[in-house]
């Protein structure tokens, strides 16, 4: 990387730098300056702007990234981007790329957030969110409004929640006030019992794993939820917890998800590396962007994960705890 850095009037220009220190205004003219990223960016500091724009890649953020007014991705962007800390906006962030994956290593915060082909190391918190062929580890929380589409996603909470597409929830619940609006075509499915580790080293699926297709067109239940300021919120819940609680009592074998899952959501903050060995002996990296394009792998179809086989027999597993 060259280290000329342009500057004009209103803008901080980066192009084939790696910029060791952070992007901050030095003086109250510098609080309205834009930066902007051409390609081939290192920066180990944070960045601050009125806005932040990224043209294209390859582009590392270190450290916490903040446009004032907006952090846009460009939609033509090519290369690798990377935001290894949080990242935020008083007002919106949008990644759209249409080639390229963006990976945000940690929780996305501002009023309006737009994403399409990115992964999500964190949790993505603002009033209106829209997800489009997305991966987030974490919970997907919008006090407005939330529309999913072909996703991955951990849980999400919104006032309102439109689906469409084929969608995965990490985690066994996922709540919202009013009742879902699903597509005519939507299907949303729980992979809290799939056998995410076995098929990330290419072993076959444990026994009695898999997903389950959660019923999101009838009534669902409803539930309490206690916010910060102590109000009870009322909402709906669309769950698969109690299947979960019976598989764990009933001794199904238990899953390594969670490295997996938590390699992806704390990859900026580990210290070391981590790997798996699979049924062959071979090493595979728990890497964030293996696990990336693990997780995309899913929603592609290129890796399938089998339907849950069997029933819980109620009868027997009271008997079996003397209920």
């Amino acid at each position: 990387m060259t280290e000329e850095i342009r500057i004009d009037s209103k803008d901080l220009i980066l192009k084939d730098n790696k910029v060791a220190s952070a992007v901050l205004p030095q003086t109250t003219a510098q609080l309205g300056r834009t930066v902007i990223i051409e390609g081939n960016v290192e920066v180990y500091g944070a960045v601050y702007g009125e806005k932040v724009l990224i043209h294209d890649g390859p582009c590392e953020m270190r450290k916490a990234v903040f446009g004032k007014e907006e952090l846009l991705i460009d939609p033509t962007s090519k290369g690798d981007i990377i935001f290894r800390e949080s990242a935020g906006s008083n007002q919106v962030i949008s990644s759209t790329s249409i080639s390229g994956r963006v990976i945000f290593c940690s929780d996305l915060n501002a009023k309006r957030i737009t994403l399409r082909n990115c992964f999500v190391g964190g949790c993505v918190y603002a009033d209106d969110i829209q997800l489009d062929n997305c991966v987030v580890i974490g919970g997907v929380f919008a006090s407005k409004k939330l529309e999913i589409n072909n996703s991955i996603v951990g849980t999400f909470n919104s006032q309102e929640v439109l689906l469409d597409g084929t969608d995965y929830l990490l985690y066994p619940s996922a709540f919202s006030v009013e009742p879902i609006k699903p597509t005519a075509t939507a299907k949303l499915f729980n992979i809290t019992l799939a056998d995410l580790m076995d098929l990330y080293k290419c072993d076959p699926e444990k026994e009695y794993t898999g997903l389950i297709e959660m019923d999101i067109q009838s009534k669902p239940q409803k539930a309490n939820l206690k916010a910060d300021d102590g109000t009870i919120l009322l909402v709906h819940s669309y769950s698969v917890a109690g299947k979960v609680l019976v598989a764990d009592l009933d001794d199904f074998k238990k899953l390594d998800n969670h490295f997996l899952i938590n390699a992806g959501a704390l990859s900026s903050q580990l210290l070391r590396a981590y790997d798996v060995k699979n049924s062959k002996g071979e090493t595979i990296p728990l890497e964030i962007t293996r696990i990336r394009d693990f997780f995309f792998s899913i929603l592609s179809g290129s890796i399938q994960i089998r339907a849950i086989e069997g029933s819980i027999d109620f009868e027997a597993l009271k008997k079996k705890f003397g209920a």
